[in-house]
């Protein structure tokens, strides 16, 4: 545990802080909330002003998926990006100790990531039922619409390569690096509940999390941000690329059903075999790395290593400074609020 947040009563390790020091920390804080709050509000108002445009001149370009997911990327990383840099710019930064890493340990690293997005992705389907329940319908994830109507290449170039390269910058580099000071805990915590808020639906928002955790986790012991960066692209093009690929050549469903029902037949798998094997090795790629994934973690949960950061909290005031001011506020407020539009709407 971080010894930011876990204070004995003994009087010599009791930290002192100025209301003016505790104010001063609790500003960077509420900057670096309207910073990312910056972010996002440029990305859903440019988008929502392109969308008017589309609409009264070129309707018909709603029709094309491969159109959407390009004008959603280029609004997100060549104007919102920059808007946030400018933001950030002027706060001080603290750049993680660089180390290198080894393949073995990289393979490590790769195989908790599946494990908590196995996990993550298990929290949401199971939600998604009860809302189902709730709603009478099951609410639309963004990602498989985006993924199932848009080109697998095009797929390939912006979810698998592009997407992870911006998303690290921002939500690793940029936000990490700012917290530094603070100690691990929030500059690993903090910034992974940002990425999965910022995925804006609940499909997401758990796996995002809990994978968020593990990058923001490598680039504090590594202060490499190519390392995430690769674990980032594999998991996307693993978890959801590929998956698209394999189902657009073979009705999932279906062959559940005809499992199910024992009316597989023997001309349905020749006439299907290569989808059918490549989605038997898929599944088989995916629970081994999974198990493996549990057996790595469980035996190194002990050797998890969580740093003190240089500024330190009297008790009780770190959760005030952090989360209790306006910047912060603000944009997990509004991200909710995307979140639940998303999800209920």
């Amino acid at each position: 545990m971080n010894d930011n947040f876990d204070f004995t009563k003994n009087p010599q390790n009791e930290i002192n802080m100025t209301d003016s020091e505790r104010k001063s920390h609790k500003k960077i804080f509420s900057r670096l909330g309207f910073a990312f709050l910056a972010y996002l509000l440029v990305s859903q108002g440019i988008s929502v002003l392109a969308g008017i445009l589309i609409g009264t001149f070129a309707p018909q370009l709603f029709y094309s998926q491969n159109f959407l997911l390009v004008l959603s990327s280029a609004i997100q990383y060549l104007i919102a990006f920059p808007v946030l840099y400018l933001c950030l710019r002027s706060l001080p930064k603290s750049d993680p100790q660089n180390a290198r890493v080894g393949i073995k340990l990289t393979l490590k690293y790769l195989v908790v990531c599946m494990l908590f997005m196995y996990v993550g992705n298990y929290i949401s389907n199971f939600l998604m039922v009860r809302i189902e329940a709730l709603l009478g319908r099951m609410p639309e994830n963004s990602l498989n619409t985006i993924l199932d109507n848009s080109s697998i290449w095009l797929s390939f170039l912006i979810v698998g390569i592009v997407g992870p390269i911006f998303e690290e910058l921002i939500f690793r580099k940029l936000f990490i690096d700012r917290l530094m000071p603070y100690g691990d805990v929030v500059a690993i915590v903090l910034p992974a509940l940002i990425f999965g808020l910022f995925h804006g639906n609940l499909y997401q928002f758990f796996y995002a999390f809990l994978i968020g955790i593990i990058f923001s986790y490598i680039y504090v012991k590594t202060g490499n941000i190519s390392y995430t960066i690769l674990l980032h692209m594999f998991i996307n093009l693993f978890c959801g690329v590929l998956p698209t690929f394999i189902f657009s050549k073979l009705d999932y469903n279906q062959l559940m059903e005809m499992v199910s029902t024992g009316a597989l037949t023997e001309e349905y798998i020749m006439a299907n075999a290569f989808p059918i094997f490549l989605f038997l090795l898929y599944s088989y790629g995916m629970l081994t790395m999974v198990g493996i994934g549990i057996f790595v973690f469980l035996r190194n949960i002990k050797k998890i290593n969580i740093n003190k950061g240089k500024v330190r909290f009297p008790k009780g005031v770190a959760s005030d400074v952090i989360f209790f001011n306006v910047g912060i506020i603000s944009l997990i407020a509004i991200s909710v609020i995307l979140v639940a539009t998303n999800t209920f709407g």
